[in-house]
């Protein structure tokens, strides 16, 4: 026997609905009838629409049993309009949340369009957010405000879209190639530690300033020292000219020790610091991965 979804009516056979899936007698088996919450529509308001889209067993089907296969109706082509939207959609996030690099990137991006809006439009609650969240050079207001070692790697300037582009960009390619080799909780992990040690090493030595801090970039060049003792001879490109990751990461390097002290925007000592914990990171998965072999773009 089966059970009407919405009066509770019992019959040896019912129809169920082909877009939630439920039972439901004669009377409310219409989607004018009963609420299919995976209709991307709702209820269907339409009138003189009797089955639109179910499928119906033979007469002796109940709970429990193998029912012959089902026919299936369609009189509103609902299927054919929305199916493939619903189907596209569901994929998309299912593409997002598969992947702890995409999430990263997604997490970003949508604060940096709460953190535009708020500074264009100067609403003050997106100030205080902003300021609450970004990490200041200043041992007592980390003690104070712990979670702003992470929170500021999701944060980028707001006034300046080449920051979180040129950052994202670089995430994309390169998380998703660390996470395929080592996983992705162990790519989670090399990106908040990598992030965390860079704002330790960037507060230590702009101790006292209170100078702000925000972006990904330490927690990113940790990803990419950890690729490059994995995988040192991977061909990557620097504007268009193809060459090893090791060699960028020691330019990378380089270029940040000797602006150190340039008195520039950029925070050199965050990027150092963070490169450190990823060639730890790289260091220790090589030897974990040694005699596999390592992936290409």
């Amino acid at each position: 026997m089966t059970k009407c979804h919405v009066c509770g009516k019992e019959e040896s056979a019912q129809p169920v609905c082909g877009v939630c899936g439920k039972n439901y007698c004669d009377d409310h088996i219409s989607r004018n009838n009963h609420v299919c919450f995976q209709d991307p529509r709702g209820v269907n308001v339409g009138a003189g629409n009797s089955r639109i889209y179910v499928k119906t067993y033979g007469t002796g089907a109940s709970k429990g049993t193998n029912p012959p296969k089902a026919d299936y109706y369609d009189r509103d082509n609902f299927e054919k309009k929305y199916g493939y939207a619903s189907k596209r959609s569901e994929s998309l996030w299912k593409t997002i949340f598969s992947s702890p690099t995409y999430v990263i990137i997604l997490i970003c991006v949508l604060m940096q369009i709460v953190a535009f809006l708020g500074f264009i439009f100067h609403v003050e609650i997106f100030y205080i957010l902003y300021n609450i969240l970004m990490l200041r050079a200043d041992f007592a207001y980390i003690a104070r405000y712990p979670w702003t070692l992470i929170t500021h790697m999701f944060l980028h300037s707001p006034y300046n879209i080449t920051h979180i582009l040129f950052n994202m960009i670089t995430l994309f390619f390169f998380g998703t190639y660390l996470e395929k080799i080592i996983g992705k909780g162990p790519f989670v992990a090399t990106y908040i530690f990598s992030g965390i040690v860079a704002a330790i090493g960037f507060t230590y030595f702009e101790a006292g300033s209170g100078i702000g801090l925000v972006g990904a970039s330490g927690a990113i060049m940790g990803i990419l020292a950890a690729i490059a003792i994995i995988n040192p001879n991977l061909q990557v490109y620097i504007y268009f000219i193809p060459a090893k990751i090791k060699y960028l990461i020691v330019l990378y390097a380089l270029m940040d020790f000797l602006l150190m002290n340039s008195g520039d925007s950029i925070a050199h000592v965050a990027h150092l610091s963070g490169l450190f914990v990823g060639l730890l990171i790289g260091y220790h998965y090589r030897k974990k991965l040694r005699g596999k072999q390592p992936q290409e773009f």
